[in-house]
């Protein structure tokens, strides 16, 4: 299921708008942004930005909510088409049972200076917090964000595509 090919920017298929959120929510002091560029023959989406730690910060993304939401038990995981500057970075689900704002599944992934497919299996995500359940296996996802953060660096990622396979 594709979610987004970017046929009408910064919106889903499912018509959901892509929001950028920073660290700044919480007093972090990451700065960045997102806008849609062509990048070596495809359009995206791009984030870029300071990733700083201080102030216990450490993150920007663009986020979506998914609407309906997508039950896990219906694919294996989510799929990527990405260009990066060579740094690690997360693709973040919530879940209905994910209720706090530091509360999501991860899978950390590293990119390269050329468009690649990431395949991240469900079974893989990690969660964040001790208060969740361990797997987001058959749980409802709500929304899906991609993530430059946890350590200090300069975030230049693209996505291309995304979607759940």
């Amino acid at each position: 299921m594709i979610l987004d090919q970017l046929k009408n920017p910064k919106l889903t298929n499912q018509s959901q708008q892509w929001n950028f959120i920073t660290d700044q929510v919480m007093g972090g002091i990451s700065t960045g942004k997102f806008v849609v560029e062509e990048v070596d023959g495809m359009l995206c989406y791009r984030m870029i930005g300071d990733v700083s730690t201080k102030n216990n910060g450490g993150f920007i993304q663009i986020r979506a909510r998914l609407s309906p939401k997508i039950n896990s038990k219906d694919y294996n995981g989510v799929y990527v088409k990405v260009y990066g500057n060579e740094k690690k970075y997360n693709l973040h689900l919530r879940t209905e049972l994910t209720l706090a704002p530091w509360q999501y599944y991860s899978y950390t992934f590293a990119t390269k200076n050329n468009w690649i497919e990431i395949r991240a299996p469900f079974v893989q995500f990690k969660k964040s917090n001790f208060y969740q359940p361990k797997s987001i296996l058959g749980q409802n996802i709500k929304s899906v964000g991609l993530v430059a953060g946890f350590d200090d660096f300069k975030s230049d990622i693209c996505l291309g595509e995304i979607g759940f396979y």
